[in-house]
């Protein structure tokens, strides 16, 4: 059982506050929440939502029908009146208003829906209050009506302006005034919630950028080199916030060339380092991409995907950029790249792919999108011993370093074609770390018989690299009828349909994949020979894992379940795809 709550209007206008404090309020009474934003690529205006999936159950995806609609301005009734399920009720703060057009009116009434006026403006110019306070008067309503107590809201407003003592009492008054007035205008009315799991409580509330920002400082990560761009900046803002607490040193580049280029110079010095971006920022930096390849500089890159191309819909999700991931960069040379999928990959991942950089001396490039990134979760506390520290062939011992030679850096010899690597300014043997084809110490060679084992060195790291990488993860029978296969923030969603009572129990597997590249089969081959349907699951037109997987096994995808608005797979609209899958 789930509960869905939608707050709309004008950005600006605190629409996130009021689902922030919910959230907050309603993880700390008990319940798992989810939740999800939309906005438009404005500062102010346009029309923004933060929607509430609660739950005392685990709950990780929307839904496109919402139980509550909380609306702060009359565009929000017309826009978002069909989002309400049967039954539902529409708050809304407008006066005196009537549905214009006869069919929204006919909506309400065959769906039996409640539209209640909240009196906002003649109750603050009652208490004398500013109308940004009219957020906490509509937080109060909507915590009276989901049956939550008023101390308890009274003390999420404590934390937030305890510190501001005359603004502290009139957000208690105007709470007041909210419990009050839904008395007034809505008595006996409320939202049923399921009994709560007080395990829930201990839990963290975060977003999935706050995840893997904590998990970039848990990776050892001491600098952070960015240039804001949807829907990459709130890593950065959330880094930033971070740095007098963890001593990283937090850099806004003029662009995204710079950014990439002082963070490949940290980790050329021996500094794990970190840049974010989303796909037009990524342009930009795919020719410090080549040199890491080059020069076999270990490198991170995190990806944010949104739709494209161009600017396209910036604050919006979209998986597309998977394969210019993996082509990105001119030549041949070994890549990595892996997706986090909620809040518990965002931050596991990350160290891992420090410790996948540094190992193999190569890129990584780890995506994530808009609706991961902004997504609240309500996440398990993260452990914080299982990450390893591991970097590679880095040479720091005193007696080693004084036996290496110049010639060691680049020997095209090299197990794995993983050689020795040493910092600039150790007491060891000198070599040159350059763009241009070099010989085993770096110096230039357009030698055609050098130039082939260098580009064999580098390309056998991605040998050495597929066959450590972990198989991808894999839910259901041993011997799925239909194999459903997916990856990044399809996770969640996937899950929870996966757990209905509709899909509960019938013969699906789910391969679910973090490392996309090079791209680990055997796992997908054994199970696809045995299902009878293949269903991808993707947020593009293209279905471009597909053609990962048809290039590396010569296995075709029998049906796509695709996605590519801008919006995320919302839970009853997927359970529908899905259920349609299975019976075609």
């Amino acid at each position: 059982m789930r509960l869905s709550l939608k707050i709309v209007g004008a950005q600006g206008q605190g629409v996130n506050s009021v689902g922030e404090m919910c959230a907050k309020g309603l993880k700390r009474s008990g319940y798992c929440v989810f939740g999800y934003r939309e906005y438009m690529s404005l500062i102010k205006g346009g029309h923004s939502s933060y929607q509430l999936d609660v739950s005392a159950q685990p709950v990780r995806s929307s839904t496109t029908q919402v139980d509550v609609v909380v609306t702060f301005n009359h565009h929000g009734i017309g826009k978002n009146l069909r989002d309400l399920r049967k039954g539902g009720i529409l708050l809304h703060q407008t006066p005196q208003w009537k549905f214009k057009r006869p069919e929204d009116q006919a909506y309400v009434t065959e769906q039996g829906i409640r539209v209640i006026e909240l009196p906002t403006e003649a109750i603050l110019q009652k208490l004398k209050a500013k109308p940004i306070l009219g957020n906490v008067l509509i937080t109060a309503v909507v915590w009276s009506l989901l049956g939550q107590k008023e101390e308890q809201l009274r003390e999420l407003v404590r934390e937030q302006f305890g510190h501001k003592k005359d603004l502290l009492e009139l957000n208690f008054a105007c709470i007041s005034e909210g419990f009050a007035v839904k008395e007034q205008i809505a008595s006996g009315l409320s939202l049923p919630l399921p009994q709560p799991d007080p395990t829930w409580k201990d839990h963290l509330l975060l977003t999935g950028s706050q995840a893997m920002g904590l998990g970039v400082i848990h990776a050892g990560c001491r600098l952070y080199a960015g240039y804001p761009m949807t829907p990459s900046s709130p890593l950065l803002t959330f880094i930033a916030n971070m740095q007098n607490e963890t001593g990283m040193v937090v850099k806004q580049a003029e662009d995204e060339i710079t950014a990439a280029q002082m963070t490949v110079g940290a980790m050329h010095m021996g500094t794990r380092a970190v840049t974010a971006t989303a796909g037009g920022g990524f342009d930009l930096m795919t020719e410090t991409l080549s040199l890491t390849g080059i020069t076999e500089t270990p490198a991170v890159f995190i990806v944010a995907q949104r739709p494209g191309p161009g600017t396209a819909l910036p604050t919006w999700t979209a998986q597309g950029d998977l394969l210019m991931a993996i082509g990105s960069g001119h030549g041949e040379f070994t890549r990595l790249v892996m997706a986090a999928s909620d809040a518990q990959d965002a931050f596991d991942l990350l160290p891992e792919a420090f410790n996948y950089a540094e190992e193999y001396q190569i890129p990584v490039i780890v995506l994530t999108d808009k609706q991961l990134a902004e997504a609240l979760f309500t996440q398990q506390p993260f452990d914080q011993a299982r990450a390893k520290l591991k970097r590679g062939r880095l040479v720091t011992e005193p007696a080693s370093l004084k036996k290496l030679r110049s010639s060691d850096r680049y020997d095209p010899a090299a197990p794995d074609g993983i050689s020795p690597r040493w910092l600039p300014g150790s007491e060891a043997a000198v070599y040159c770390a350059q763009g241009d084809e070099h010989s085993g110490d770096g110096s230039d060679s357009e030698d055609a018989e050098n130039a082939c084992l260098q580009v064999e060195k580098r390309m056998k790291k991605g040998v050495a690299l597929k066959a450590a990488l972990p198989e991808p993860l894999f839910t259901g029978p041993k011997e799925p009828e239909t194999l459903v296969v997916s990856w990044g923030s399809n996770r969640g969603v996937l899950q929870d349909v996966l757990e209905s009572d509709e899909l509960k129990g019938k013969n699906i597997g789910y391969l679910h994949f973090q490392y996309l590249w090079p791209l680990k089969t055997e796992l997908f081959e054994a199970l696809a020979a045995k299902a009878r349907k293949i269903v991808l699951v993707e947020c593009t037109y293209e279905g471009q894992f597909s053609s990962l997987l048809l290039r590396a096994t010569g296995r075709a995808v029998s049906r796509k379940i695709l996605k590519y608005d801008g919006r995320p797979f919302f839970y009853d609209e997927l359970k529908m795809a899905l259920l349609s899958a299975l019976s075609s």
